[in-house]
């Protein structure tokens, strides 16, 4: 079973249908001033932007260091992690106040690390391999894993120090471990709320504290149903998982400050510029209490080589392929 599992939770890669005919649905425009406060070309390739108020780090695809970053957005230190071995993507980093966080998904193990200090440790959150993760604190953490013998997703809310686990099982119906629900995990500045956004359908589930659905709303677009349809092939205990037909993907990353979720949509509304489209990357906010659509703003980047953004109250970090750039939104 686990090997079936480690097959079907890598993630695939993801890409929408072109945009080419009405979608039927229209974008309200913020007059949200956006401003490039500072900008810094990366000696390195960078892979991932993850941080907290006080400290900025990138991750490279070697996942063997990371690098700290000073308010200028220059490498100000580097940071061995000390994992003995070569890790498997998917990979995921977290920082929370001197520690990082490393997830590796496909063999369900956190590696912990504190700045500067020798040695690093490795806790095992999953007997299966998990899909998506969220460090909330140093010793809280959510997944989207698997219960032994199910290919069913949970998320999994896991409290390393007293061992508790609270499971939701929001968009847990279908079978297919997670394969046609993926999507984006995030959670507020506070971490009080988690937001879970499907990659291919319209909705917005906000789950709380205790791991109940809070609320579900519908983004702006119209895709109430992506019908992805799934194919499986293989034999014996190793299965594979494949998408049987084009999958329209509608929403391709999303975050949240204080006040608001932010989703890069992936649709152009009807009353949006084909070539703004796509050349910036648009946003749509929602309000965090009710999931209320509040409006839409661009961000003046290729959004082709955007690879992550990172936000602290207003200021919102952008990771492009060979470059770091800050900018500031007033609304």
């Amino acid at each position: 079973m686990l090997a079936a599992l480690t097959c079907l939770v890598i993630l695939v890669t993801v890409s929408g249908l072109p945009n080419d005919k009405k979608n039927g649905f229209n974008r309200q425009w913020l007059t949200m001033n956006v401003y490039q406060q500072t900008s810094s070309r990366l000696p390195i390739i960078a892979e991932r932007l993850f941080g907290t108020d006080d400290a900025l780090y990138l991750s490279t695809p070697a996942h063997q260091q990371v690098y700290r970053l000073d308010k200028d957005l220059h490498i100000i230190d580097t940071i061995a992690l000390g994992i003995d071995r070569q890790l498997r993507p998917p990979v995921n980093f977290f920082a929370h106040a001197d520690y990082i966080f490393v997830h590796e998904y496909n063999s369900g193990m956190m590696f912990l690390k504190v700045t500067h200090q020798p040695g690093i440790d490795s806790i095992k959150l999953s007997p299966a391999p998990f899909i998506k993760s969220l460090m909330l604190s140093d010793s809280l953490i959510v997944i989207r894993g698997f219960e032994a013998g199910s290919a069913r997703p949970f998320f999994i809310r896991i409290n390393t120090r007293s061992g508790l686990r609270l499971k939701s099982d929001v968009l847990s119906e279908r079978s297919d471990a997670g394969f046609s629900s993926d999507g984006i995990l995030c959670a507020d500045a506070k971490k009080k709320q988690l937001f879970y956004i499907p990659y291919f359908e319209n909705g917005i589930y906000c789950i709380d504290g205790e791991m109940k659905l809070k609320y579900k709303q519908p983004t702006i677009d119209t895709v109430f149903n992506s019908n992805v349809q799934i194919t499986q092939r293989g034999s014996g205990g190793m299965q594979k998982l494949y998408a049987s037909a084009p999958r329209a993907k509608v929403n391709k990353r999303a975050f949240a400050n204080d006040r608001l979720l932010f989703i890069e949509s992936d649709l152009r509304a009807d009353n949006e510029d084909e070539n703004a489209f796509r050349q910036y990357p648009v946003l749509d906010t929602y309000d965090l209490e009710t999931g209320t659509y509040t409006g839409s703003f661009y961000i003046p980047v290729d959004k082709r080589q955007v690879l992550s953004y990172h936000i602290s109250g207003e200021q919102l970090y952008v990771l492009s392929r060979d470059e770091l750039t800050l900018y500031v939104l007033n609304k």
